[in-house]
């Protein structure tokens, strides 16, 4: 890490400061690593990860209103869940806020991430069709505390304003999370996707955003299989309308805790529904592994009692890899929904995304192409 990488992040909190900020919320971004780290420890700052961009908003509008100067860190690729608290709240309530964007797939996506294309284009365009105005911050253009102090200026007329930042202005820095190998007996993603693997028959396995869909694409790759790029928090939600449109079939979602923070409100609408051929194993390391190891707000929840809660048949909790595959088999022979909740650590190398072999489209045609091939002996089961 360089020491203009380090200054640029110090630069950006020292204009936060400068503009009397004293709170932050935000999202996990690989574009925000290091001054969402300073800001874990900021003595005159208060950081709150949210657990989408919306809420993050809806934080920040809620301190502000009380008349504390506050700050948005959001990511471009969820620019759409705070679009509603943008439009109906801040936007005309005058709430002036500080909204920071991470400009991921701009000017171009990168091939392996179209997921990308789409919102590395268009976010300035909605900002001006909303007349928010709005400021760049990038590599070796003007320092971040004078893009802050500009910016900020325009709070000053009760506007809120956006700073877009490009790839590499505030540098990064690696997780500081690491497995803990004093207690080899906790699971790993690797402990887990190896747990599923050997226990699926028939089954489709879709996995959610980061490391839990490469590590299953570089530990298992099959046609049964749906990796999941960008649209975190909705797993879920289209694990649940596969297993309502193929009744006959059976699906496993393979989830992270911050993904089911992200859309908690998923697993009610999968309670309400109750599909009997879906499992869903939440994997919780306490971290945003993908986006530099950000902590979640995952423990102080219990996933297996809000499952219980909202209407899962059959619930378990496992902490050790022992119980992975007995507590896997055990859900995958009852009639679901079922959700296993894994309290594992960080750690494995997550390998190449899937889209680094196959493009995105091809994912889902060979997904969707199952349906009119034959599911393998084993794939079907009698449903209580």
């Amino acid at each position: 890490m360089t020491s203009q990488m380090v200054d640029g992040s110090k630069a950006l909190l020292a204009g936060l400061e400068n503009i009397g900020v004293s709170l932050v919320s935000g999202v996990p971004c690989s574009y925000f690593k290091e001054p969402i780290r300073h800001l874990e420890r900021h003595p005159a700052i208060r950081y709150v990860p949210a657990v989408n961009e919306g809420s993050a908003l809806a934080v920040a509008a809620g301190a502000r209103l009380t008349g504390e100067p506050t700050a948005v860190f959001a990511q471009n690729s969820g620019f759409g869940n705070l679009v509603n608290p943008l439009t109906s709240l801040v936007l005309p309530y005058r709430i002036p806020l500080l909204v920071f964007v991470s400009m991921r797939g701009w000017p171009t996506a990168d091939a392996g991430e179209p997921q990308h294309h789409w919102m590395g284009k268009v976010v300035p365009g909605w900002l001006d069709s909303l007349e928010v105005p709005y400021w760049w911050l990038t590599a070796g253009g003007p320092s971040p505390d004078a893009v802050v102090k500009e910016a900020g200026a325009a709070l000053d007329s009760g506007r809120s304003a956006f700073v877009l930042v490009g790839k590499g202005a505030l540098g990064g820095i690696a997780s500081d999370l690491e497995a803990d190998a004093a207690d080899a007996s906790v699971p790993d993603r690797d402990d887990l996707v190896d747990a599923v693997l050997a226990e699926v028959r028939g089954e489709r396995i879709l996995s959610t955003t980061g490391y839990l869909s490469r590590t299953l694409y570089n530990r298992g790759d099959r046609p049964g299989n749906f990796y999941m790029q960008g649209s975190m928090g909705h797993i879920t939600g289209l694990a649940l309308g596969a297993a309502l449109a193929r009744p006959e079939e059976r699906f496993v979602v393979l989830d992270g805790d911050g993904s089911a923070l992200m859309h908690l409100g998923s697993l009610a609408t999968v309670g309400h529904f109750a599909p009997a051929n879906l499992v869903h194993v939440v994997f919780d390391n306490q971290a945003y592994d993908s986006t530099g190891g950000q902590p979640t707000t995952s423990g102080i929840t219990d996933f297996a009692a809000v499952a219980r809660a909202v209407g899962y048949r059959h619930v378990r909790r496992v902490g050790t890899r022992a119980e992975l595959r007995p507590a896997l088999r055990a859900l995958l022979d009852a009639p679901g929904p079922a959700l296993l909740a894994v309290d594992g650590k960080v750690g494995g190398a997550p390998g190449e995304r899937a889209s680094s072999s196959l493009s995105v489209t091809d994912i889902a045609t060979r997904f969707t192409a199952l349906h009119e091939t034959a599911v393998p002996p084993g794939g079907h089961r009698e449903e209580a």
